[in-house]
């Protein structure tokens, strides 16, 4: 072959390999065991569920003359947290302290730096679960704040057992898969067999109606007359999208 035209023919076999139409219809070698045809297809499915479980994110900060007087200040709340939450029964377990940090503030005023105070930070996650919960979550959030200078950093709302959901949305992901693929068979005349790789990708949407931010939190600490607000937990999606490869017959 003339040497000239040999660039002309690499480029269009390149470009003939290139060609990609949302599946593959491949034919691949088996070494001594012959030749097999396959198909891979993408299937997802989504499924529904009520999250079950509110939890609660505050921080705690105070200022003190030095760290003890500052920490001895954010103990005086949480021992009010969590008498407040015995009252509204949670449990022990659902309590968690996510963070405390301390450190110095400084006046850095006309060229100096001079130390102010010391203060104190402290994170917590309250979980709240059962009947009624995001009633209960909503009468919290209004009693905490109460108590002053208390930042509700935010609240999520997550499901406690997400297996039947997920299992729900495999269960239809597979299915799309397989009619994809079944159909996409038919066309080519041929006959679907046992899929022989199976790859998932999943992913959760919680849906916040309502997020706390510090200005807001603050907004209730100073606000002694708000009555409540209406938490809604909304629905959680559990989309599965499964990528099949089948054997052709």
């Amino acid at each position: 072959m003339d040497k000239k035209f040999i660039p002309l023919v690499s480029t269009v076999i390149l470009a003939a390999t290139l060609i990609f139409v949302g599946f593959s219809l491949k034919n691949s070698n088996a070494g001594q065991y012959g030749t097999s045809n396959t198909i891979s297809v993408e299937g997802e499915g989504k499924a529904y569920a009520t999250p079950d479980t509110l939890t609660i994110n505050i921080n705690i900060s105070e200022l003190g003359k030095d760290t003890k007087e500052a920490q001895e200040l954010v103990d005086v709340k949480v021992l009010k947290i969590k008498e407040l939450l015995s009252g509204f029964n949670i449990p022990k377990r659902n309590i968690k302290t996510t963070n405390v940090n301390t450190y110095t503030e400084y006046d850095r005023s006309n060229n100096t730096r001079k130390v102010l105070w010391r203060r104190t930070q402290q994170d917590m996650s309250i979980k709240v679960d059962g009947t009624g919960y995001y009633e209960k979550g909503s009468e919290i959030i209004k009693k905490v704040s109460e108590i002053g200078g208390i930042n509700i950093n935010g609240t999520n709302f997550s499901l406690e057992d997400e297996n039947a959901a997920s299992k729900d949305a495999r269960e239809k992901a597979y299915a799309d898969a397989k009619e994809k693929a079944t159909q996409l068979a038919n066309a080519a005349g041929m006959k679907l067999g046992k899929a022989t790789i199976i790859n998932e990708q999943r992913s959760e949407n919680y849906d916040y109606p309502i997020a706390f931010s510090k200005e807001v939190a603050s907004m209730w600490s100073s606000d002694a007359s708000m009555n409540s607000i209406t938490l809604s937990p909304g629905k959680t999606e559990f989309k599965i999208i499964l990528n099949i490869t089948y054997k052709m017959d």
